[in-house]
């Protein structure tokens, strides 16, 4: 409209030029001198001149405003904030120049929203314990969060790069393909290796689509390593007390019936007959009173305390002698280190099971004629008990796990023949974690153990207190 509007007033100064052309020629009729004639030309020209300034200057005037708003939309394509178009009411341009304002305001109320949703779901995906992971239809990841990260042991750039630059596993590789190949979201439980322990993790692909051509593929994993050891030990669990069941059981049973059946009438074999049956049935209390023990655990508070002040060397010395008739079994000399003095203030209850346990252990995993030593050390902040055996020890691999409940160093101890469920060392664990204490060991295989028990020294004030917490 503009170029038409300038080209009218164009015509327009042509048209009065050529007019003054022809009035001076009807003018040369009325034989005008020539000044006259060239004043009255120069007159024209300068009537055209100015008109032709005006038509200049009034389209640039109206060109302004157009100028201005075709400056401001390139800006809000490039996502620059151009300030706001301000014209008059009565201007031709207002209502586009506020159409143009109030669009500019929206675009910047959406992209604040969205920058927001933005941050949130960055803020989310950075606290999730779950690997996240975009692919995009080209196969470059669009992104991943710290989980998937250090799921996959490596730095992920933020920049578009293919997938196959963070993910090495095969196996996952593999899954990843298949969904893309075939448009089918898949789920799988694998092993990742190349971490520093291995871990169990459930692989979800998830394909999705908004068009045939747009597809993204999300990768999510889920570590599942706790919930299979779990299941583990609770395989261990059924596996063992079957084992350690049947046995005892199987004996009673079958000496119970030989007796019936008269043997019962020879005083030897039934004095053997009654022996074998009185220490396989200890077995079966053992038993029951391991599983009740670590069930109550589980059920009901463990860190529950009930101090009092304990004589440390008259508890220790007390389950020695009970235990004296399973050592001399094995011709074991118990020795005992801890000083005669020896006191602190403890759940007696709690400390009484934990050196049951360890001393049961030390013994039943002995060598033939070995030792059992019992020391303790005390200073102003921690005091401990140690039992060291020079029995059958335990391989570096196998320290790590032998205080979960239902374990067993199976290669071991079966050659040992020693029976047990695998809950003697978890419970000592529970216990010692009650007390606020700390279990450690040491060991080699053919040499033997120590396992350490260590607690913060407590008076009556401290451990009222930490009662109340």
């Amino acid at each position: 409209m503009i170029k038409r509007f300038g080209l009218g007033f164009i015509e327009l100064f042509v048209i009065n030029v050529i007019v003054g052309f022809i009035v001076t020629e009807v003018l040369i009729g009325h034989q005008l001198t020539g000044s006259q004639l060239r004043g009255l030309l120069l007159l024209n020209l300068l009537v055209a001149a100015g008109e032709l300034a005006v038509v200049s200057w009034l389209f640039r005037h109206r060109q302004q405003p157009v100028i201005s708003m075709t400056n401001k939309v390139e800006g809000m394509l490039h996502d620059k904030k151009p300030a706001h178009i301000l014209l008059r009411t009565d201007d031709d341009y207002y209502e586009l120049a506020m159409a143009i304002n109030r669009l500019q305001t929206h675009q910047q109320k959406l992209l604040r929203e969205m920058n927001q949703q933005t941050e949130e779901l960055r803020l989310l995906l950075a606290y999730l314990p779950i690997g996240v992971m975009v692919i995009d239809r080209y196969r470059k990841v669009e992104m991943a969060n710290d989980a998937m990260a250090e799921f996959l042991q490596t730095e992920i750039s933020p920049r578009r790069h293919p997938y196959s630059q963070d993910i090495h596993q095969f196996e996952l590789i593999s899954l990843i393909g298949e969904v893309i190949n075939d448009k089918q979201s898949r789920r799988r439980v694998m092993t990742l290796t190349n971490v520093p322990t291995d871990k169990k993790v459930e692989a979800s692909v998830v394909y999705t689509s908004t068009t045939e051509d747009f597809f993204q593929i999300l990768v999510l994993l889920y570590d599942v390593t706790e919930i299979y050891a779990v299941e583990k030990m609770q395989m261990d669990f059924i596996s063992n007390a079957s084992h350690e069941l049947k046995t005892p059981v199987t004996a009673i049973s079958g000496f119970a019936e030989t007796l019936l059946a008269g043997a019962k009438d020879d005083p030897e074999t039934l004095t053997e007959f009654l022996g074998i049956i009185q220490r396989e049935s200890r077995r079966l209390t053992e038993l029951i009173q391991d599983v009740l023990a670590i069930s109550r655990i589980e059920s009901q508070s463990v860190s529950t305390q009930n101090r009092t002040q304990v004589d440390v060397a008259a508890l220790v010395t007390e389950q020695e002698n009970v235990m004296q008739q399973l050592a001399a079994m094995k011709q074991l000399r118990v020795i005992d280190q801890v000083p005669a003095t020896a006191q602190q203030y403890t759940d007696e209850k709690k400390l009484t099971q934990i050196v049951k346990n360890l001393l049961s252990n030390a013994i039943k995993y002995n060598r033939e004629g070995g030792s059992v030593t019992v020391a303790y050390q005390a200073d102003d902040t921690n005091w401990s008990l140690s039992v060291t055996d020079t029995g059958i020890g335990i391989a570096q691999a196998e320290q790590a796990r032998i205080f979960e409940r239902f374990y067993r160093v199976d290669p071991s101890r079966n050659k040992q023949v020693v029976s047990g469920t695998g809950l003697g060392l978890a419970i000592v664990s529970e216990l010692v974690k009650s007390l606020n204490g700390q279990i450690s060991v040491t060991s080699q295989r053919g040499v033997g153990s120590t396992f350490t028990v260590q607690f913060p020294v407590t008076v009556a004030g401290d451990a009222e207190s930490m009662a109340a917490n």
